[in-house]
């Protein structure tokens, strides 16, 4: 008499084969799966260039998405379930603050400083010599938005110091410090309101920058968080170490950021 197999056994063996198919699947798309940047545009040259040489040596691929950076702490504190960030760089420390007293931050590390000046359109055809002609009549002066930090430090210093209400009556609103600089490199403004490092760039070159005494103090201190929604952690750390250490503190000193004890 013959016996008919278990199905029991095949059943196992086919649910072992399901499982380590699902896990290679699994695998293959988390090593595939980029680090998601959220950074301020105030970041942006110095953090491509650190993602490209982190590819370049790791083969980890790297995705910057930009944005106002208190928009990007929104997003933070609201993250899409099919793809969270992994990394927070905002353009000052205060919106990691926020974060980590929200509990979304795991970790953070320093990178640089930044400072507000006044960068002015190409030629300077307005006269722009200083705070005086900044609130002359007729003048444009690009100011980011509060949703920008440097729009909001600014905003909120010269409120606090009583000189707002003058310069409001020549502000041009504009969403980003890079949309600011590039009102007065247009010609839509006859100077901007923008982080010294912004109107060091390249695309600025030959572009008088004016420091006032009115903008003293209005400093953003820039730092990399690592995000506790981030799908890899220790993947996000790693990178967040290598942009604020050696090479990586190189291509933000390099792109007129102030590292370390810069003065």
């Amino acid at each position: 008499m013959f016996r008919t197999a278990s199905p029991a056994p095949f059943a196992a063996g086919s649910l072992l084969v399901l499982a380590g198919l699902v896990f290679a699947l699994w695998w293959r798309e988390a090593s595939d799966r980029p680090l998601v940047v959220y950074a301020a545009p105030t970041v942006r040259l110095p953090l491509e260039a650190v993602a490209a040489d982190y590819e370049r040596e790791t083969g980890v691929r790297v995705e910057l998405r930009y944005g106002p950076s208190e928009d990007l702490l929104t997003k933070v504190r609201f993250p899409s379930p099919v793809e969270p960030a992994d990394l927070f760089a905002p353009a000052d420390d205060s919106y990691v603050r926020q974060a980590r007293d929200l509990g979304l931050v795991a970790e953070s590390f320093p990178v640089a400083r930044v400072r507000a000046v006044v960068l002015l359109a190409p030629g300077n055809p307005a006269g722009v010599g200083g705070w005086a002609d900044l609130v002359r009549s007729g003048v444009r002066v690009a100011v980011p938005n509060p949703a920008a930090a440097v729009g909001k430090l600014a905003r909120d210093h010269l409120a606090a110091t009583g000189n707002w209400s003058a310069l409001r009556p020549r502000v041009v609103d504009v969403g980003t410090v890079t949309e600011a600089a590039n009102a007065a490199k247009a010609g839509a403004a006859d100077a901007a309101v923008v982080w010294d490092a912004v109107a060091a760039a390249p695309a600025y070159r030959g572009q008088a920058v004016l420091t006032v005494p009115e903008l003293a103090g209005v400093e953003g201190r820039i730092v990399v968080a690592v995000l506790t929604q981030s799908r890899d952690p220790d993947a996000a750390a790693r990178f967040a170490r290598y942009a604020t250490a050696g090479p990586g503190l190189a291509r933000f000193r390099d792109a007129g950021f102030r590292v370390g004890g810069a003065p």
